[in-house]
């Protein structure tokens, strides 16, 4: 169709697929592949594994929409850790917000973030220059176990659980177990949960299925983000009560730099449709790191 393209899997029998305008650079690190593109209709774009990781289009819809409900529902945040993010779209939001005195993100692949500070440097800002970033590179999963907490918001900013790579196992039982000893008593968890597609809905149930598990309190939301073909699930989780069909008290606090959050966003992102509800509800499993579980 185009001399060059992204075509990224729905499912097995769909796929949505990106004209690729230019490559700007591409390789691979030692954990992953890697290309940042031109799009037409997007713009500037992360593609990690053959799959659209953001771009300069829409990418504020889905950082936005990972970030600010859970931050309207903490009573206060001053320490908040990231998990992912290379491309720098969650940090520079995250130290925007008020309040906050320390943001500890965790990531996999340095040469990625030095990639993306190059290449997407709209992402990530200021951000590297603000004393209250610490940035460690490394698996998660044990960086985890030496970090003191607690945290008032966790994000789970991570790319796509496909085979092969890290990512599958950012979405188990065991991970979230770790995460919620981190979590203060009224902190919020986010996490991105793939498709919110209801042709598709295992995996978005499974992870809130597990998040379930872990949680006193976990619920799904989705936003429109138009690069990514389907609309996409996230999953909001805390170990204190909160009723997300309406912003939480910090909304008045949300910064006047959003562009794509507001209450009315807020009531459709967990307006959850009829038939994805019902199929969230009658399918998914708990995600082990015996069992891990990946997109389509």
């Amino acid at each position: 169709m185009f001399p060059r393209e992204v075509v990224e899997p729905i499912s097995e029998h769909e796929a949505h697929v990106h004209h690729v305008v230019e490559v700007m650079v591409e390789g691979t690190t030692s954990i992953q592949s890697y290309e940042i593109v031109r799009l037409g209709g997007h713009g500037r774009a992360l593609v990690i594994g053959g799959r659209v990781q953001s771009t300069e289009a829409d990418e504020a819809i889905y950082h936005e929409a990972l970030l600010l409900p859970a931050f309207t529902f903490a009573p206060a945040v001053t320490r908040v850790l990231c998990l992912g993010g290379a491309n720098g779209g969650i940090l520079h939001r995250v130290l925007a917000l008020p309040g906050v005195t320390e943001v500890r993100q965790f990531d996999l692949d340095a040469e990625l973030h030095e990639r993306t500070v190059e290449y997407l440097s709209y992402m990530h800002r200021d951000a590297l220059n603000d004393p209250r970033a610490l940035i460690g590179f490394g698996d998660p999963k044990g960086m985890l176990e030496d970090l003191e907490g607690p945290f008032d918001l966790i994000l789970a900013d991570l790319p796509d659980s496909v085979p092969g790579t890290h990512a599958p196992g950012m979405f188990t039982f065991e991970f979230y177990q770790r995460i919620r000893k981190l979590l203060g008593d009224a902190g919020m968890f986010a996490t991105q949960a793939g498709p919110a597609n209801p042709l598709g809905p295992a995996f978005m149930a499974s992870v809130l299925r597990t998040a379930q598990e872990v949680f006193a309190h976990a619920h799904p939301f989705t936003s429109a983000v138009p690069a990514f073909g389907v609309p996409w699930g996230f999953v909001l989780a805390s170990n204190h009560p909160f009723a997300p069909n309406s912003p939480g008290p910090r909304m008045v606090d949300v910064p006047d730099s959003v562009t794509t959050y507001d209450t009315e966003t807020h009531h459709h992102m967990f307006a959850i449709p009829r038939l994805l509800r019902e199929r969230l509800i009658a399918t998914g499993r708990v995600i082990t790191d015996d069992e891990p579980m990946v997109q389509a």
